[in-house]
This record gives structure tokens, C-alpha cells and sequence, in this order.
């Protein structure tokens, strides 16, 4: 009976140890500058931002950004890559991200998050997200721009797109693309280690009932 809860214990503490939770490594979306960074209006294919990240944990696992739509009410598709620095952007880092028939409300501006499978992630990387298959109406999209950024940095001098001839920097000056980035922690919350500690004390309880 002590041998299988003891097991159990254990085998429960390794699930914690283990375990991830999500903290933030990048947080740019308190303050809305009021501008923004349109896609057809400026001729991009991607437009994103250099970001420096927060903290030590280095899986991501998820992103948000803030799109506008100045346009009718309907659906886009929308992929985010990573990128390692370069010039001014390097090598894709892991593969790239898909929304597809994502809703736009008419006039309006929301949030959009990716998913991603714990990407291992450098220190500095850039982001940049594209959209395609617009429904009738929904031509006028773009992403928020807010500054400065409460976890992590990033310049904000220009922002990064890219348009039929290559990388540019760009953007009103003093602000950055509304961006979050959440990575993987294994540092147990303290519900967790407090139900580690239930546990363990239930394992000593039983060894003096044996007695």
C-alpha cells in the first residue's frame, strides 16, 4: 500500500517538475499609439517588429497580435514566422504558423493568437505575419501599433515589412507592432507544489498508520 502511493507521489511530482506554464517573455500591448500598418495601402506581403525577449525561458508557446480592418465584415487568413536577426532578417525559425477563416469584424480592431508547439526561440528574434484570401470587403487590413513594450524591448525607431522588392524598415517613428509572446516555464505554480506537499504529507501519514 506505502509502495503504490509512494509511486504515485513520485510519478506525480515528475508530472510537475515537468510540467509547463506559460509566462510572458514580450508584452507590447498597453498603449495604443493610434497608428497602424496597413497591407494593400502600402504594398506588404509581412509586417512585423525586432524583439527582444524577457526573462530565460525560451519555448514559445504562443503569440498575439492586433489586427485592424477598416473594411466590410468577413474572413482572412493569417500566418506568423519567426526569424532570426539578419539583414535585416535572417534564417525562419522552425516552421510557419496558419489561421485560417479568421473573422473580421466590420470597423473594428481584435486580437489574434498562434498557437506554437513550444519553439525553441533565441533571445532576439523577429516576427512577421501575413494575410491572404480575403472575402469580399476585407482588403483594408493591417496591424496596431502601441509603444513602448512592458516586458522585454525593442526599437522603436521602425518596424519591419516586406513589399515586392524586399525587407524595409518602416513605420511612424516611437513605436512598435502591437505584439505578445508567451513561452514555457517548468517553474511549478504554487497551487502545484502545494498539492506536492498534500502528497507527501498523506505518504507520512500512512507510514505511521502502518505502525
Amino acid at each position: 500500500m506505502i509502495r503504490t502511493y509512494l509511486r504515485s507521489v513520485v510519478a506525480a511530482a515528475c508530472i510537475f517538475s515537468t510540467s509547463a506554464f506559460a509566462t510572458i517573455v514580450y508584452d507590447d500591448t498597453t498603449t495604443d499609439t493610434g497608428d497602424t500598418l496597413a497591407y494593400v495601402a502600402n504594398g506588404f506581403t509581412q509586417i512585423g517588429d525586432q524583439v527582444h525577449l524577457a526573462g530565460t525561458d525560451r519555448l514559445a508557446a504562443s503569440a498575439t497580435v492586433q489586427f485592424f480592418n477598416f473594411g466590410a465584415a468577413g474572413t482572412f487568413d493569417a500566418t506568423l514566422g519567426l526569424f532570426n536577426v539578419g539583414s535585416p532578417v535572417g534564417a525562419q525559425i522552425g516552421s510557419s504558423f496558419v489561421l485560417t477563416g479568421i473573422a473580421a469584424p466590420r470597423n473594428d480592431i481584435f486580437n489574434v493568437s498562434f498557437s506554437l508547439p513550444n519553439l525553441l526561440v533565441p533571445d532576439n528574434l523577429i516576427f512577421l505575419v501575413s494575410v491572404a484570401n480575403f472575402s469580399a470587403g476585407v482588403n483594408i487590413l493591417g496591424l496596431d501599433m502601441f509603444e513602448p513594450p512592458t516586458v522585454g524591448s525593442s526599437s522603436n525607431a521602425f518596424a519591419i515589412a516586406r513589399d515586392s522588392v524586399g525587407f524595409v524598415t518602416t513605420g511612424t517613428a516611437n513605436e512598435n507592432v502591437f505584439f505578445r509572446l508567451t513561452a514555457a516555464s517548468s517553474v511549478p505554480e504554487p497551487a502545484t507544489l502545494a498539492l506536492l506537499g498534500v502528497g507527501l504529507a498523506g505518504l507520512g501519514f500512512s507510514r505511521r498508520h502502518k505502525r
